[in-house]
């Protein structure tokens, strides 16, 4: 493909995205790309780049390596996309994609950790002081919650709770039914809930009417944003 190459497991785009390709839809950009016109792949790039990124930093937490996986999901997306029946779904596609991917690496973090093979690490130390380093402790024991989740369950919380998906979406892109998102989500906020209620630090991110599972829903897009703008 003339847009792009592979490198040492690395994607690089050859060229610069158009500039006129902001304006066009979703499915102008696939047929584009379907059309192996140049720049094709870079204008997608430059459209689905920033939810891809922040999907993969909600889902895989702080202290991985987010860029590997990217990568991953780009090219698997270049690879798929003549099976894409509906141009303009271009959206929920890729979010699939990127569900798929993190999930795997996910899994394999997952089992490995229960055989004792592998010790999640620590975030990164960085400088940081006062309400930076607060939310960057708070995000890291946050992680260490999703941590004992299932690769499924911890997507199905990180698209409703954080991304703020419909439960349509959820389904959609974990590839199960609405019936069983349904099932899951309750049980899956009721054991987070508890667990950061029970973290002195966590608990303090948990709005004052945490019922059901409201509560730490927002208390834990507010620990993510706090540590995003931490890193």
């Amino acid at each position: 493909m003339e847009a792009m190459q592979e490198k040492k497991g690395r994607l690089f785009l050859i060229g610069g995205s158009r500039p006129q390709a902001a304006e066009n839809g979703d499915a102008e950009l696939v047929s584009a790309f379907l059309r192996h016109e140049p720049g094709a792949a870079a204008d997608i790039w430059e459209r689905c780049y920033p939810k891809v990124r922040r999907t993969v930093f909600r889902m895989a937490g702080p202290g991985h390596d987010s860029e590997d996986l990217i990568q991953e999901i780009f090219l698997r997306l270049y690879r798929q996309l003549c099976r894409l029946r509906d141009p303009a779904a271009l959206q929920p596609f890729v979010l699939a994609i990127t569900v798929r991917v993190v999930k795997g690496d996910l899994r394999g973090r997952w089992v490995k950790r229960w055989l004792y093979l592998f010790h999640d690490g620590e975030i990164p130390e960085h400088e940081a002081r006062g309400a930076d380093l607060e939310a960057r402790k708070a995000l890291a024991r946050f992680y260490r919650i999703l941590d004992g989740l299932s690769p499924a369950h911890r997507a199905a919380f990180v698209l409703r709770q954080i991304e703020g998906l419909e439960l349509t979406e959820v389904s959609a892109a974990l590839g199960v039914s609405l019936a069983t998102i349904k099932r899951w989500l309750p049980r899956i906020l009721r054991r987070v809930h508890s667990q950061a209620k029970g973290d002195p630090l966590l608990a303090g991110y948990l709005g004052a009417e945490a019922g059901a599972g409201a509560g730490a829903g927002a208390g834990a897009d507010r620990t993510r944003n706090q540590g995003e703008e931490a890193e």
